[in-house]
């Protein structure tokens, strides 16, 4: 995530404009009284322990790991092989997540991360083994070298507007510090990981910001797709976001869909159907034909509205 204070719905989807409302003291019921999305009514849930972490099997040998108590609702996911296990983005770092990985598989974890946003990387120094793209964006972000806008969107990440109910345990302070973590490996496009038992490829998948991957499971139809695609109100705003870029990557993965049973996205809702790739293509292409009309936004953007999702833009949008 980047930018200013979002105000215009919940990243997950759950209940648009609800934090709008909460934030102008409006008296409506907060975004941590919505109902959480309905596919997580037919996900087995996992019992880690945890008091911040939630767990739900999604897939064999898949578990996706979120945070719902803070309004990102980030979602990282853990994917084990036979051999070895990939932990795709690992949090905001506020919490322990490798503790949650223990607790998950013994295998030895590779992480990987679907963009170097606060929000996916924040576990990351609790691992050894942290693989990125080798470009400009990563490297500064591993240094906490980020934009002036995030640093500042990041430090509100623990007050009381943002986090439902009390503090992980043992965290006692509300500040947030930027993460940083050491690179020890890089990925690129097209590099498939082999696990034993289980391949995943890593697609480039710029746009959201330039290092956006997302992890192909051919043989088990599974795109994890990072914050490329998620139910709710997409945000594509960003100074590091490029539409062109954009564009592009999701006619790369909608070209996917007949060989997709499922998405798993890192925010909202942590199963989706392969379908909404298409659909989302076609948004982009009615928004870039003028086709509709927008909704104003903070801050001089713009909201398109579509049956399943959002689309956030500035208010020029280049495309």
């Amino acid at each position: 995530m980047a930018g200013t204070r979002r105000v215009a719905a919940v990243r997950g989807g759950a209940c648009l404009f609800a934090l709008a409302s909460f934030a102008s003291g409006a008296g409506a019921e907060s975004w941590c009284d919505a109902p959480p999305p309905p596919e997580l009514t037919v996900l087995e849930p996992v019992d880690t322990g945890s008091d911040w972490f939630q767990v739900h099997a999604v897939a064999p040998g898949v578990f996706a790991i979120s945070e719902p108590r803070q309004y990102e609702g980030a979602t990282s996911f853990l994917v084990t092989g036979a051999e070895r296990a990939l932990l795709f983005d690992s949090g905001l770092g506020v919490a322990g997540i490798r503790d949650v990985v223990r607790r998950l598989t013994t295998l030895p974890v590779t992480v990987v991360n679907s963009h170097t946003h606060f929000d996916h990387v924040g576990g990351n120094r609790e691992f050894d083994d942290v693989r990125n793209l080798d470009l400009p964006y990563s490297r500064a972000s591993a240094r906490g070298e980020v934009s002036q806008s995030l640093a500042a969107y990041a430090s509100e990440t623990l007050t009381e507007g943002r986090v439902c109910g009390s503090l992980p345990a043992g965290v006692t302070s509300r500040a947030y510090s930027m993460p940083t973590w050491r690179v020890s490996g890089q990925v690129r496009d097209g590099e498939v990981l082999d696990l034993g038992s289980r391949k995943l490829e890593i697609l480039h998948a710029p746009g959201h910001t330039p290092d956006s991957i997302c992890l192909l499971d051919r043989a088990n139809g599974l795109l994890f797709t990072g914050d490329t695609y998620y139910s709710g109100e997409i945000y594509l705003w960003a100074p590091e976001t490029s539409m062109p870029d954009y564009t592009a990557t999701i006619a790369r993965l909608a070209g996917l869909q007949p060989a997709l049973k499922m998405l798993l996205p890192a925010h909202g809702s942590p199963v989706a159907e392969p379908i909404r790739l298409v659909e989302l293509q076609a948004a982009l292409q009615e928004i870039a034909e003028r086709k509709l009309r927008a909704e104003p936004a903070p801050d001089g953007r713009q909201t398109f509205k579509f049956e399943r999702f959002s689309i956030q833009l500035p208010g020029d949008p280049g495309l």
